[in-house]
C-alpha cells in the first residue's frame, strides 16, 4: 500500500495508538558524502499522533485510518474525544 506523508496510520504492535506518516526511512552510505543522497531502507519513518518522537516501522505493519478513527489531540483510537 502507499501512504503519503501526513496519512494517519495503525501499526501493529503499537494497539491504540495512531501515526503519522513522515516517509521512507533514508540512510546516508559510502557515496552520499558527494552525491547528497541518501538511500531509502524499505522501512517507513512514523511519529504518534501527539508527540514527536520517530519511530521506523515495516511498512507492512501500517494500515490507514479514517479521521474519525483516533483523537486528535491524544492521538488514541477509540478515545471518547473523537
Amino acid at each position: 500500500m502507499n501512504f503519503e506523508q501526513g496519512d494517519t496510520v495503525r501499526v501493529s504492535g503499537y494497539r491504540g495508538i495512531a501515526f503519522r506518516y513522515l516517509g521512507p526511512e533514508t540512510r546516508p552510505d559510502e557515496d552520499t558524502e558527494w552525491s547528497g543522497f541518501e538511500p531509502e531502507t524499505g522501512m517507513a519513518l512514523v511519529v504518534m499522533v501527539g508527540d514527536d518522537r520517530r519511530h521506523v516501522v515495516d511498512p507492512a505493519d501500517m494500515t490507514p485510518l479514517a479521521d474519525d478513527e483516533f483523537c486528535g489531540g491524544c492521538g488514541q483510537i477509540g478515545c471518547s474525544h473523537v
